[in-house]
């Protein structure tokens, strides 16, 4: 294992998991750049468990990347803010594809899936000793 720090640190598994990571949140970008009418029809409000399927990973990846990068205090909160946040900046760049828009409710639902996805991975965690 190469570990090249005293805090004993992986670092290529670090840079694995936030690759990982940043290449999740290139794929959400580009979904959300399909313009409204190039979008397949869904029953209504599906679309909210589609937003909040797609940021239980992203949450779940920022928690293993922080962990892999040595973080561990407030772990939980900061990878939900982060993948909050980034819901949100999704939203914003929805604006701006044509027949797209930014929704409340769609935001809701990517905090939704953050959670869920930081609830999973702590569970994943505490449950496997490790993670």
């Amino acid at each position: 294992m190469y570990r090249a720090n005293p805090e004993g640190i992986n670092i290529r598994a670090a840079l694995l998991y936030w690759l990982l990571t940043l290449g999740y949140m290139a794929v959400i970008f580009l979904l959300s750049s399909y313009q409204g009418r190039d979008l397949p029809t869904l029953p209504e409000n599906f679309d909210k468990v589609v937003h909040t399927g797609v940021y239980i990973p992203l949450a779940f990846l920022f928690y293993l990347s922080l962990r892999k990068s040595g973080i561990r205090k407030y772990i939980f909160i900061t990878a939900f803010l982060f993948a909050s946040l980034y819901g949100i900046t999704d939203e914003i760049h929805q604006i701006f594809v044509p027949g797209r828009d930014a929704a409340i409710g769609d935001a809701l639902a990517d905090f939704t899936g953050a959670l869920l996805g930081c609830l999973g991975a702590s569970f994943w965690r505490y449950s496997s000793g490790d993670l």
